[in-house]
């Protein structure tokens, strides 16, 4: 059955894209490069700008007291605090990572990058120290792999690439599977299962019974986000929230 949609309320933002944390917080990038945060019932927090790295490529906040800002242009993170405070700035082109598209961060505190000149996920801690090297992908692809996004949950990374699917590895970084979901560039995993847009609508792929399901957007969005019983919908200049 469709869930009957109700508007809860509506943030004004032109944004490129836009996240949210399991505290419901919101976070925008916006189409002039700054970070901004709006709490749960979309108040104003907080800002972060830094124009000398250009456009960021992503925004991780799996963990809401230490904020993963990617700049993939010039191989650099910052760290940002909840109060969008630079803690850190890493620059990843000293130890020989210039070609990372994706990066996110680990849920035991450090961070996973796609080398995408050797092929392999690395994991590396605060100081730059290389944790783990995982598999080499050109044994499980004949073709090199255009990486749009990389997250990782329960103790599994996902790597997307529109054209081959989504590689699932191991915490180590060793290739599990992969999801024959092509065409996808933005997704969320939560609950065993693995959310994505099709058109106008919210799919859902079931991990352990290997079924999709879909549900019909409330209105028409570029991305979405489900974060606890609330569904957030990028739109044109603004950000809307619906129960769900």
């Amino acid at each position: 059955m469709e869930p009957l949609w109700h508007l809860f309320f509506i943030i004004k933002v032109s944004a490129l894209f836009f996240t949210t944390d399991n505290l419901q917080n919101i976070y925008a990038v916006t189409s002039d490069y700054k970070v901004v945060k709006y709490d749960s019932s979309g108040q104003l927090l907080h800002t972060f700008t830094n124009k000398s790295l250009g456009q960021p490529t992503s925004l991780d906040v799996s963990n809401p007291m230490k904020l993963m800002l990617y700049y993939k242009n010039f191989s650099t993170i910052v760290w940002l605090d909840n109060t969008l405070s630079e803690i850190a700035e890493t620059q990843l082109a000293p130890i020989g990572i210039i070609q990372s598209p994706v990066a996110c961060l680990s849920q035991d505190g450090n961070f996973w990058v796609y080398d995408e000149a050797d092929q392999r996920l690395k994991k590396f801690d605060n100081q730059l120290h290389l944790i783990k090297d995982g598999t080499a992908l050109q044994n499980f692809s004949d073709l090199p792999i255009q990486s749009f996004q990389l997250k990782e949950e329960n103790q599994q990374l996902y790597l997307s690439d529109t054209s081959q699917g989504i590689f699932v590895f191991d915490q180590y970084g060793s290739f599990s599977n992969k999801i024959a979901l092509k065409g996808i560039t933005d997704f969320q995993v939560e609950n065993n299962q693995l959310f994505y847009q099709k058109e106008n609508k919210i799919q859902s792929y079931n991990f352990k019974t290997v079924e999709t399901t879909s549900v019909t957007l409330p209105d028409s969005a570029m991305y979405f986000r489900i974060e606890a019983h609330f569904i957030y919908l990028l739109q044109q200049e603004q950000i809307a929230v619906y129960p769900y």
